[in-house]
């Protein structure tokens, strides 16, 4: 009878019932400026990485033979102080 007595007990162990405690230190908060910037962060992955329409535009330029370099303005670029 022994093993009757062990599939009883278990039983009764199993219908008890369990509660569960939540501290303090189980709860996440998320500040308004990490909300701001989650917000922002999903916006730029939205953004193409590559401006199709500005490629095409200076394709069609290039291709005219209307597109002109700017000399002067990529030196200042590539020597100007850094903003």
């Amino acid at each position: 009878m022994a093993p009757i007595g062990s599939v009883q007990a278990s039983n009764r162990l199993n219908q008890t019932p369990k509660k569960t405690l939540i501290s303090q230190a189980d709860q996440v908060a998320v500040s308004d400026k990490a909300q701001v910037y989650q917000a922002l962060l999903q916006k730029v992955k939205e953004i193409p990485s590559v401006r199709e329409e500005r490629v095409r535009s200076l394709s069609e330029q290039i291709e005219r033979g209307e597109y002109k370099v700017d000399s002067q303005k990529i030196a200042d670029k590539l020597l100007g102080p850094e903003s």
